[in-house]
C-alpha cells in the first residue's frame, strides 16, 4: 500500500496550494476519527455526495485515489471502509497524510519525504531509493508483454470466431459503404450544377478535386466499427456488483479474496444488503472464458476485445493507462496508424477522451501486441505537466526496457514470422514514433476528432456513483446550433434515435440528409450530469440526470434563414415518469429582440402555428421523483434496446418561402 499512497500524495500535490489543504484535510480527519472511534460505523462512510467529497476531494487530483488505497471501496452511494480492513494499514496511510499537511501548513514544496521524488526530478526519472519501485513497474510491462502472445494462439482464434455473427456484421459494413458512395455522388451532382464566380461551370477535374477527400473509409474500417457496436450493444456486460441468487437484491463490494487459479487475478466477494448472502464475481483474466462469462469492467472488455480482432485478423494490440482503464488499438490499413477503440464506450479514434471527456491527469499509458510493446502515452494527452507524473521509473529505463523487449521478440520470433514482416513493423514504428512526437502550437494531430471538445463527453460505462467517485462523468459541453440551409426543401425534420445514439436531418420525402452521431453532440445545452443509461435487465435505454441533481435540462437549438417563416411546428418525443417526477418541454422562440416562450402541454405529440422566429430552442426538464434514486423517475427518450428504428425525438417544422 505504501508505495501506491505515496505516488497517489505526489499526485495531490500538483494541486493548488488550497485545494490541497482542503483535501488533506479531510482525508486525514477520516483516518483519526475511524482510528479513535473504530467501531463507530458512521465513521466509515461517507456519502459520495457530501460536499466534503464533492467539494473538497473530487476536484484535488490523487485525493480519491489515496482515499482507496487507504482501504476504502465504492459502496453505492457512499465510500466505506470494510469492517475487515486492518486498521494497521490505515494507521501507517495516516502518518503519511499527517507528514505531507503539516508540510503543506508550513509552507514547504516538494513531494513527501519517503517518496524518494520531488516534482522538479520528475522529467529526469526516479531516485535511487525508487528503486524497488521502479523495478515493479518494469516487471510489470515485461509480463504484460509477454501475456500479449496469448491471443495468437491459432486454435483460440477459430474458437472465437464462432461467437462473432461476421456475416451479419459485414452486410452492414456494406450498407455503410453504399451508403457513402451514394452521398459522395450527390455531392458531385449539386457540385455540376454550381456556378463559378465567372458564370461558368466548373470542369470535371475541379469538381471531383473539390469533392476528394484524404482517406475514404475502407470495407476493413466500417466492419471495425460494426463490431465494436455489436460487442458493446449485444455481446459483452458490465458488471458493477452481482445480484442475490436467493433474494435477487442488490448487493455490494465486500471484500477480496485471492485464488490458486492461474485464470483468475482475484475473486471479489460481495454481500446482500437484505439477507447477507455472500456472492463470488471472479475477475478471469483469461480471454477464453470470458466469451462465455461475457461480464466485467474495462479490463475483461478490452482482454475479450482484443481476442475477438486477432481473430478476424485485425493486427490489434491491448492498452493499459496506469490511472485504471483498459482499451485496444486496432491498426488501419487505409491509414497507415494505429487506431483507439474503447469497447467499453463504443468509441472509435477519440484519443483525448480521457484527458478532455473524463478529466483523468495521466501518466503511463503503454500498448502491447505480439511485435512490440510501446509508450502510446503521447497519442492520449496534450498536457505538458504530463511529465511531473511520469515518476514511477526514469525515462531512460523505460526505454532502454521497451527496446531490448522488441528487441528479443524479434529474435526469439519463429519461421512463421517472415522478413517482410519484420520489416514492415519496422516500418509501422518509425511512422508511429513520427506520430507521437509533440505538434506544433495551434496545428491538430491525427486522432484528435478535429480538436473540438464538443465530441468528448463523460465516461458511460459503469453506474453513475462509480463514475462520479472516480471523477469521469463530466459537465463539459460546447454548444452545438442546428442550421437549416436555404434551399427549396418545405420541410426540415430532426430525428434522434437513442438506441442507435445517433442525429437524423431529413427532408419532405423523409429523406436522409445528413446525420451526426452522440446525444449530446447535437445539445445547445446541458445541465444536471444528464447521461445515456442502458438497462440490461430490462433492455431499456433513455436519458437521465445524475444522482444529486435535482434538475437536468437539455435544450436544443435551430436557426432559420431570413428567406423563410414557419409554418407549421410539431414536436414528438417519447418520455415516461415514475413515483411523482415530471419532464417539462418548453419551445422558445426568439425574433430579432422579440421573445416568445410556448409551453408544451402534451410531448406525445405537440404542434403550433403561432411560432415565428430566427431561432427556435427546445428546451426539457427533468425533476421530481422518490428516495436516493430520484434521478431515474424522469426518463427522457425511453425505448427498448430492440426498437432499433424507431425515433425518441422529432422535430418537424414546415416551411413558408417568402422568396
Amino acid at each position: 500500500m505504501s508505495n501506491n499512497l505515496e505516488y497517489c500524495l505526489s499526485m495531490l500535490e500538483e494541486n493548488d496550494i488550497k485545494i490541497q489543504q482542503s483535501a488533506l484535510k479531510i482525508l486525514c480527519e477520516l483516518c483519526d476519527n475511524i482510528i479513535k472511534y473504530p467501531e463507530e460505523d458512521k465513521y466509515r462512510r461517507i456519502r459520495i455526495g457530501n460536499p466534503s467529497i464533492t467539494d473538497k476531494l473530487l476536484p484535488a487530483s490523487g485525493a480519491i485515489e489515496c482515499l482507496f488505497e487507504l482501504g476504502f471501496i465504492e459502496d453505492g452511494e457512499f465510500f466505506s471502509l470494510p469492517k475487515n480492513s486492518p486498521l494497521s494499514q490505515l494507521q501507517r496511510g495516516q502518518k503519511l497524510l499527517w507528514e505531507l499537511r503539516n508540510k503543506v501548513m508550513s509552507g514547504t514544496k516538494g513531494s513527501t519525504s519517503t517518496s524518494g521524488s520531488s516534482p522538479a526530478s520528475k522529467s529526469t526519472g526516479a531516485k535511487p531509493k525508487d528503486l524497488k519501485q521502479s523495478n515493479n513497474f518494469l516487471q510489470t510491462i515485461t509480463s504484460t508483454f509477454q501475456e500479449a502472445l496469448r491471443y495468437e494462439n491459432k486454435e483460440l482464434q477459430e474458437y472465437t470466431k464462432h461467437f462473432v455473427p461476421i456475416d451479419r456484421l459485414q452486410l452492414e459494413a456494406i450498407k455503410k459503404m453504399r451508403a457513402f458512395q451514394q452521398q459522395q455522388q450527390q455531392q458531385q451532382q449539386q457540385q455540376k450544377r454550381k456556378k463559378n464566380p465567372l458564370g461558368n461551370s466548373q470542369s470535371e477535374d475541379q469538381i471531383n478535386k473539390n469533392n476528394s477527400i484524404e482517406c475514404e473509409p475502407t470495407i476493413e474500417d466500417l466492419l471495425l466499427s460494426e463490431l465494436v457496436h455489436w460487442f458493446k450493444n449485444e455481446f459483452f456486460s458490465w458488471m458493477n456488483s452481482p445480484t442475490c441468487r436467493f433474494c435477487s437484491d442488490a448487493c455490494q463490494f465486500n471484500r477480496n479474496e485471492f485464488r490458486n487459479d492461474p485464470r483468475v487475478s482475484r475473486v471479489e466477494i460481495h454481500k446482500c444488503k437484505s439477507c447477507e448472502a455472500e456472492e463470488e464475481f471472479p475477475r478471469y483474466t483469461d480471454p477464453k472464458i470470458l466469451l462465455t462469462t461475457r461480464k466485467g469492467r474495462c479490463g475483461e472488455w478490452a482482454n475479450a476485445f482484443t481476442l475477438i480482432c486477432r481473430s478476424l485478423g485485425y493486427d490489434t494490440r491491448i492498452v493499459y493507462d496506469k490511472t485504471d482503464h483498459v482499451w485496444s488499438e486496432v491498426w488501419s490499413m487505409s491509414e497507415n496508424r494505429w487506431i483507439h477503440v474503447d469497447p467499453c464506450e463504443d468509441v472509435l479514434d477519440k484519443p483525448l477522451l480521457y484527458e478532455r471527456g473524463w478529466k483523468k491527469k495521466l501518466s503511463y499509458i503503454i500498448a502491447y501486441s505480439r511485435d512490440e510493446v510501446q509508450d502510446v502515452t503521447w497519442r492520449y494527452t496534450r498536457d505538458p505537466d504530463v511529465m511531473k507524473r511520469r515518476i514511477l521509473t526514469s525515462e531512460s529505463s523505460l526505454l532502454s526496457l521497451i527496446l531490448r523487449l522488441n528487441e528479443e521478440r524479434f529474435r526469439s520470433s519463429g519461421p512463421e514470422y517472415s522478413e517482410a514482416r519484420k520489416k514492415f513493423v519496422v516500418k509501422r514504428r518509425l511512422m508511429e514514433l513520427a506520430e507521437l512526437l509533440p505538434a506544433p502550437p495551434g496545428t491538430v494531430k491525427l486522432g484528435d476528432g478535429n480538436n473540438d471538445n464538443n465530441e468528448y463527453g463523460g465516461r458511460v460505462s459503469g453506474d453513475v456513483a462509480w463514475r462520479l467517485a472516480r471523477g469521469e462523468l463530466s459537465e463539459t459541453h460546447e454548444p452545438y446550433v442546428w442550421k437549416m440551409s436555404s434551399s427549396e426543401s418545405k420541410k426540415f425534420i430532426l430525428k434522434y434515435i437513442i438506441t442507435k445514439d445517433i442525429y437524423q436531418i431529413c427532408d419532405e420525402t423523409d429523406k436522409i440528409i445528413n446525420t451526426k452521431e452522440g446525444w449530446s453532440s447535437g445539445v445547445n445545452k446541458c445541465e444536471g450530469g444528464i447521461f445515456r443509461n442502458t438497462e440490461r435487465d430490462w433492455k431499456m435505454v433513455y436519458l437521465a440526470r445524475s444522482s444529486g441533481n435535482e434538475i437536468g435540462k437539455v435544450t436544443w437549438s435551430i436557426e432559420l434563414p431570413n428567406e423563410v417563416d414557419i409554418e407549421l411546428f410539431e414536436l414528438r418525443a417519447a418520455v415516461a415518469t415514475f413515483n411523482n417526477a415530471n419532464i417539462h418541454w418548453t419551445i422558445e422562440g426568439i425574433n430579432n429582440d422579440n421573445v416568445i416562450v410556448l409551453p408544451v402541454d402534451d410531448c406525445k405529440y405537440y404542434k403550433t402555428n403561432q411560432l415565428q422566429a430566427r431561432k427556435i430552442n427546445v428546451t426539457v426538464k427533468l425533476l421530481g421523483g422518490t428516495g436516493d434514486v430520484s434521478w431515474q423517475h424522469a426518463q427522457l427518450f425511453r425505448q427498448s434496446i430492440d426498437a432499433a428504428e424507431d425515433y425518441s425525438l422529432q422535430i418537424c417544422i414546415t416551411l413558408k418561402h417568402t422568396t
